[in-house]
């Protein structure tokens, strides 16, 4: 090995432990006709209509090798304000936090510990192998390890990286990458590209239906993972405005999204589930009365309501109740919401918008009805 890229890799490894973003640049000089020849397929593979990407990326992989070391850079990347704190109330509230970087392994751990995604108490399942075999192997060993394993008191962490993913994705391997991700406490993916970011949340949302998937990035190779995944929410700032346009939330701050979501989130999951189930109760006790009270009346198609009572049963029963429900109803003040993210609970578990609850109201509302019927 060449003395000059030894110790250049030497360095990025340092400078990756200390959590310092790499970048390493190198170059390879073509002569004018192997460059024509080349950019003329390149641009005939980015004008396909099917498997563009794929295509497009075989004739990058083509070109770039050969390559001449030129040298290595490294970079603070500081976090934003309370990343480390938001990021401990997501876990505690019950959310599966993974985390989705492009940086090396070393420095996506040292940015892990720093933002309590990682902790000394969680033990790191390492899935890093470039071969099928090391992959088919490292995959098989961790599933053991975490077998019969309780989700909710896991103390593992699965990190891994974008070329193993490469690898599981092409030998079905999938689904058992996401029984391991299931049981651990975080999820850390290295090295993936933005395009591996929207597959990683595909195949969740292919493998659990029953999950919500939010997406939340800062910017333009984060845009992907945003649109595939249920929720996505884009942050403003030094990167742009391309997560920010993609997405259905926008915010300013990283820890902002807590607000969003164990207020926000959880007061409109509550109140819009009180408003679908309060629906249908009123709808049933007004048309209901009238076929109980049609046993009464032989079913002649008197009218039990005047016209003007039937009229008005919608404008006050449908609007009045819900704007004095929406501007008095509160469960928890801000603060506790805040700091007590267990609160979250009902809306992880769909405790409050389920078939028990909702024949609880249908039931009550028949028996309101007959009631409305018998005494008409």
């Amino acid at each position: 090995l060449d003395p000059t890229i030894a110790k250049t890799q030497e360095n990025l490894v340092k400078y990756a432990n200390i959590g310092l973003r790499t970048l390493v640049l190198a170059k390879r000089i073509l002569d004018q006709k192997t460059y024509d020849e080349w950019a003329k397929r390149y641009h005939q593979a980015s004008i396909l209509l099917e498997k563009r990407d794929e295509a497009m990326q075989d004739l990058q992989a083509e070109i770039e090798q050969n390559l001449q070391l030129v040298g290595a850079t490294a970079i603070e990347d500081k976090l934003q304000d309370e990343v480390d704190i938001t990021i401990s109330k997501l876990k505690e509230s019950g959310i599966k936090v993974w985390v989705l970087t492009g940086d090396k392994v070393e420095t996506a751990i040292n940015i892990g510990y720093s933002c309590k995604l990682l902790s000394d108490e969680l033990k790191q399942l390492l899935i890093v192998e470039n071969t099928p075999e090391g992959v088919k192997k490292s995959v098989e060993e961790k599933l053991k390890e975490v077998a019969g394993v309780d989700p909710d008191t896991s103390k593992y962490a699965l990190i891994i990286s974008g070329e193993a993913l490469i690898i599981a994705a092409n030998h079905n391997l999938n689904e058992k990458i996401m029984q391991i991700a299931q049981v651990c406490n975080a999820v850390l993916a290295c090295r993936v590209s933005p395009k591996q970011k929207q597959q990683i949340v595909s195949m969740v949302r292919v493998a659990r239906p029953k999950v919500t998937t939010l997406a939340i990035g800062d910017g333009a190779n984060d845009v992907n993972m945003i649109i595939a995944a249920h929720v996505g929410v884009g942050i403003r700032g030094v990167e742009g405005q391309q997560a920010a346009r993609a997405s259905d939330y926008a915010i300013g701050e990283f820890k902002l999204l807590k607000k969003l979501l164990f207020h926000h989130g959880r007061e409109s999951y509550r109140r819009n589930s009180n408003l679908v189930l309060y629906n249908f109760f009123k709808n049933i006790v007004l048309v209901l009365p009238v076929f109980w009270v049609g046993f009464n009346m032989a079913f002649s198609g008197q009218r039990i309501y005047e016209s003007w009572l039937y009229s008005l049963f919608n404008v006050f029963y449908a609007s009045l109740p819900i704007v004095i429900y929406a501007l008095f109803d509160q469960e928890f003040t801000d603060d506790s919401l805040m700091r007590y993210p267990f609160l979250y609970e009902p809306g992880i578990k769909s405790l409050l918008f389920r078939p028990l609850r909702f024949w609880a109201w249908f039931g009550n509302a028949v028996v309101q009805s007959l009631i409305i019927g018998f005494l008409r």
